[in-house]
C-alpha cells in the first residue's frame, strides 16, 4: 500500500488553489464595436470597421475605459479621433485561506486502533519530530545513565580498547559521548533519544541499550526480505521472500532474484553499513551482517525472521525503498516499495492520546511522577515463549540471570514472515522448512530431531528460556528425556543446533553443560564492577539477614575458596585492572553455582556421546546463556564448531555478547533502595518511559585468562565457516547433513 501524507496533498491543493482559476469557470466573449468618424480635407468620407475582440470578463459596475483608435484611411490622411470602445477587465479569484495543518500526532491517533491498522509513514515521522526537545528531561536521563554505566557497567573501560579480527567494532568513550549528547542543543526529543540509543548500540554489546518506548511505537516493514548467499564463489544480496499482493512487488516471482542497488547503493554495502550503525548483536561484521537479513530457526516452531533490514523499529530515511532487481538474463527492474506502517503492539498504548502533547504524557513521560520510571518492575519477570511470567521474589542473586537482553528482545520484536500459504511452517502444512530428517520429540526449549539415513540426530536448542527451576524442574527433566530417546533410538552423533539463541537463564545453561559434560565444571569465573557505590550497597547488603541482592556477597562463592563469601570482602577488597587505557577496581573472581534439586543423570544412566561425536551450528546470534554452552563445549571440551552465513571469505564467530548477566536501571534502582543504603550520587529511575540495560557481570572462558569472554578474540571464531546457499538458507537440515557427513571423515 503507498501511503500519502495527508499535509503534503493539503500544502499541495492549497498551492492550486491560490495559483488558478477554478477548474469549472468558463470564459465569457464580448464582442465589441468601434465606430469611427472621420473628418476628410478631401470630400472623401472613410469608414472603418473596427475589429472584433473576444474578452473572458465578469462585469461588475466599473464602465468600460473609452478607447482610442485609427482609422485606416484609404487616398487621405484622416485625423485620429477617439473612439469609444467598451472592454471587460478579468476579476483575479479571491485566495482560499490555507487550512491549518492538522497536529501529526492527531493523525497518527486516528489511525492506530488497533495492531493491524495501517499508518501514514508521514503521520508517525511528523509525530516522533513533533515532540519538542526538553533540556530538563534531558538532562535527568542523562544523569541516569552516567550513574548507572559509570558505575556498574562492567564493560566500560574495555569498550575504549581496540580490537582484534574477527571483531570490527569501534573504539567507544560511553562516558564521553554522553558528555557530548549533553552539550548538544537538538532540535527535538526523538533526536536526543536516537543519539543516545545508537551510541549504545555502538559499542556492539547485545546486553547493553538505552531504548525509548517513546519511539518504539510504529514498525517499518518492507515486504521483500533479502539474504547473501555464495552463487559462483561470489557474494550476493539476493531476494529471500516477496510479498507481491503489497504496492511495488512485481507479480511475476522474484524470489531469489539478484539485488544490485538499494536506493542507488550497491545491494551488500548498502545492508552491511545500515546493520553496522545499528545492530548492536555483536562485534563481528558477519554476525551483524546475518542479523540484517533473513532466517530460519527454531522458536515453538520454524519461523522465518525478516531481518533488521526488511523490519524496523527506527524511522526510515524516507517513505519508500527503491531496489534494482536482476532476474537471470532479464532486463533489470527498478522497483520503488512503500514501506508498510504499523503500530507496534508491545508500546503503543491504543485511544489514549489524541495530539502532540497527549502523545508525550501517555506515551513517553513517565507515570507516577513526572521522574519515576519504576513501572512494571515489581517482583522479578521472565519472557517465556514471548510472554511475560511473573515469578515470585526469592533468590534474586539467582534470579536476575535469567533475564532476556536487549539484542534478543529487538530480535524477537520482529516476529516472522507469515508465508502465504500452509499451517504451522514445516511440521504440518507446506512448505516444508526439515525434510531430511524426522522430528522425534519436543520440549520448552529444544526439539529434537533424527537425520534421515543417518545416524545422527540433532538438539536444536531455541532458548534457556525456562521457569525458575524451584517452581518448575519440567522445562529440565524435559530436556534430559529428549536426550535419552535419541540415545535409546540409536543415535551416535549429536548436533546441537543454537541458530538465532538469544540466551535466557544461565542456571539452564549450566544445567546442559553439567549433563553432557558431567566431569567437566558447568560454570563459569566471572567479575563484576566494583565502584565506590556497588562497595557501600554491599556493605549494607551484607548487615541485613537476606538482603536478596546483587550487592550481597553472600550469593557469590569464591573462586579461591569454593566456597560462598561470608562478607562485604568480594567487593571492598577488589583487584584493580587495567583496560582501554583506565584503571578500575573489579570484584574478586567468583562464581554463580547450582544447586538443582535433582541429579541431572541417574548414576547408572550415561550417555554415549564424546566431544568427538559432538557438533556445535550457529550463525552467530548465540548469545548470553547460549554462549555458556556453545563457549563450554569447545574451549574446554573441544566440540567442532560451526558458523553459517556471515562475510565470504572472512571467519564468523560462533558466538556473540557473553557478557555474564544483564540488569535493568529500575531493577539496580530498586535493588539498592532495598538495602537502605543512602550514599551521593546513587542511580535515579529514568524520567521517561524507556529501558537501560547494561552487563553487570564479565566471565572469562579459563581460570587462567585475565581478558573477559566479551572480548577475548581468541575464542569467538567458528572452527569451520559455512557459507549460506538457497537452500540452506530455507532449510537448516542441509547443513546438518554436511556436519553429518564431516564425522565420517
Amino acid at each position: 500500500m503507498k501511503f500519502t501524507s495527508i499535509l503534503t496533498l493539503a500544502a499541495a491543493v492549497c498551492a492550486i488553489t491560490a495559483g488558478a482559476a477554478p477548474a469549472d469557470t468558463k470564459p465569457t466573449t464580448t464582442l465589441t464595436k468601434t465606430t469611427t468618424k472621420a473628418k476628410a480635407t478631401s470630400k472623401t468620407t472613410t469608414t472603418t470597421k473596427a475589429k472584433a475582440t473576444k474578452t473572458k470578463a465578469k462585469t461588475t459596475t466599473t464602465k468600460a475605459k473609452a478607447t482610442t483608435t485609427k482609422a485606416k484611411a484609404t487616398t487621405t490622411k484622416a485625423k485620429a479621433t477617439k473612439a469609444t470602445t467598451t472592454t471587460a477587465t478579468t476579476k483575479v479569484p479571491t485566495k482560499t485561506p490555507t487550512p491549518p495543518k492538522e497536529d501529526p500526532c492527531s493523525t497518527f491517533a486516528k489511525q492506530a486502533k488497533t495492531e493491524n491498522s495501517l499508518l501514514s509513514f508521514n503521520a508517525v515521522r511528523d509525530c516522533y519530530l513533533a515532540q519538542p526537545y526538553n533540556a530538563e528531561v534531558a538532562a535527568k536521563t542523562l544523569t541516569s545513565l552516567e550513574t548507572l554505566i559509570g558505575n556498574f557497567y562492567v564493560f566500560l573501560d574495555a569498550a575504549k580498547a581496540a580490537t582484534k579480527a574477527p571483531f570490527d567494532t569501534p573504539r567507544v568513550d560511553l562516558m564521553a559521548g554522553l558528555r557530548k549528547i549533553r552539550a548538544t542543543k537538538w532540535k527535538s526529543d526523538y533526536d536526543f533519544s536516537m543519539a543516545v540509543t545508537y551510541l549504545t548500540f555502538s559499542a556492539n554489546d547485545g546486553h547493553l541499550a538505552f531504548r525509548s518506548e517513546c519511539y518504539r511505537t510504529a514498525s517499518f516493514q518492507q515486504p521483500i526480505s533479502l539474504y547473501a548467499p555464495v552463487v559462483g564463489g561470489s557474494q550476493q544480496i539476493r531476494v529471500f521472500y516477496a510479498d507481491d499482493t503489497q504496492t511495488g512487488v512485481p507479480k511475476n516471482s522474484i524470489v531469489d532474484c539478484a539485488v544490485t542497488t538499494i536506493d542507488g547503493v550497491p545491494a551488500l554495502k548498502a545492508v552491511q553499513d545500515f546493520t553496522d550503525r545499528t545492530s548492536q548483536i555483536s562485534k563481528d561484521p558477519g554476525v551483524r551482517l546475518n542479523d540484517a537479513l533473513a532466517s530460519t530457526s527454531w522458536y515453538n516452531d520454524w519461523l522465518i525472521s525478516p531481518g533488521g533490514f526488511a523490519k524496523r523499529w527506527e524511522v526510515p530515511a524516507k517513505a519508500n525503498m527503491e531496489y534494482t532487481i536482476q532476474c537471470g538474463t532479464a532486463a533489470p527492474q527498478k522497483l520503488t516499495v512503500p514501506w508498510i506502517v504499523k503500530p507496534n503492539p508491545n508500546y503503543i498504548n491504543y485511544n489514549t492520546f489524541t495530539d502532540t502533547k497527549t502523545y508525550w504524557d501517555v506515551q513517553c513521560l513517565a507515570p507516577a511522577s513526572p521522574y519515576d520510571n519504576s513501572r512494571g518492575h515489581g517482583g522479578n519477570s521472565n519472557s517465556r515463549n514471548g510472554k511475560n511470567v511473573t515469578i515470585p521474589e526469592v533468590d534474586f542473586v539467582r534470579q536476575r540471570t535469567n533475564s532476556l537482553a536487549p539484542a534478543t528482545q529487538v530480535f524477537r520484536e520482529r516476529g516472522s514472515i507469515a508465508l502465504p500459504r500452509g499451517g504451522r511452517n514445516g511440521r504440518n502444512g507446506a512448505p516444508a522448512v526439515i525434510t531430511k530428517a524426522k522430528e522425534i520429540l519436543l520440549t520448552a526449549t529444544t526439539a529434537f530431531y533424527r537425520l534421515d539415513k543417518s545416524d545422527a540426530c540433532v538438539a536444536v536448542i531455541a532458548s534457556e528460556e525456562v521457569a525458575y527451576f524451584k517452581f518448575d524442574a519440567s522445562d529440565y527433566l524435559q530436556f534430559i528425556e529428549g536426550l535419552k530417546t535419541l540415545r535409546n533410538g540409536g543415535c551416535k552423533k549429536l548436533i546441537l543446533d543454537m541458530t538465532n539463541n538469544g540466551g535466557g537463564s544461565v542456571d539452564f545453561a549450566y544445567f546442559v553443560n553439567s549433563v553432557l559434560f558431567p566431569a567437566t565444571r558447568p560454570y563459569f569465573d566471572e567479575d563484576l564492577r566494583s565502584s565506590t557505590i556497588a562497595q557501600g550497597v554491599a556493605q549494607a547488603a551484607g548487615k541485613m539477614a537476606s538482603a536478596n541482592s546483587i550487592f550481597d556477597a553472600r550469593g557469590y562463592n569464591s573462586v579461591a575458596t569454593r566456597k560462598p563469601f561470608k562478607d562485604a570482602t568480594m567487593f571492598t577488597k577488589g583487584i584493580n585492572q587495567a583496560r582501554g587505557g583506565s584503571t578500575s577496581t573489579y570484584t574478586q573472581r567468583n562464581f554463580f553455582d547450582y544447586s538443582w534439586p535433582f541429579i541431572p543423570m541417574a548414576k547408572n544412566e550415561t550417555l554415549p556421546w564424546k566431544a568427538a561425536d559432538m557438533a556445535i551450528v550457529t550463525n552467530g546470534f548465540c548469545g548470553s546463556a547460549c554462549t555458556m554452552i556453545a563457549t563450554r563445549f569447545n574451549v574446554m571440551n573441544k566440540v567442532r564448531t560451526y558458523a553459517v552465513g556471515g562475510i565470504y571469505k572472512r571467519p564468523l564467530s560462533y558466538f556473540s555478547f557473553p557478557g555474564g548477566f544483564v540488569m535493568d536501571n529500575a531493577d539496580i534502582v530498586k535493588d539498592i533502595r532495598k538495602t537502605g543504603y543512602k550514599g551521593k550520587n546513587l542511580p535515579s529511575n529514568l524520567p521517561v518511559k524507556a529501558s537501560a540495560t547494561i552487563a553487570v557481570g564479565e566471565i572469562y572462558a579459563t581460570e587462567k585468562t585475565t581478558v573477559p569472554l566479551e572480548y577475548d578474540t581468541a575464542h569467538f571464531s567458528a572452527d569451520v565457516h559455512l557459507d549460506q546457499d538457497a537452500a540452506s538458507a530455507r532449510h537448516p537440515d542441509n547443513i546438518w547433513v554436511k556436519i553429518a557427513a564431516d564425522f565420517k571423515k
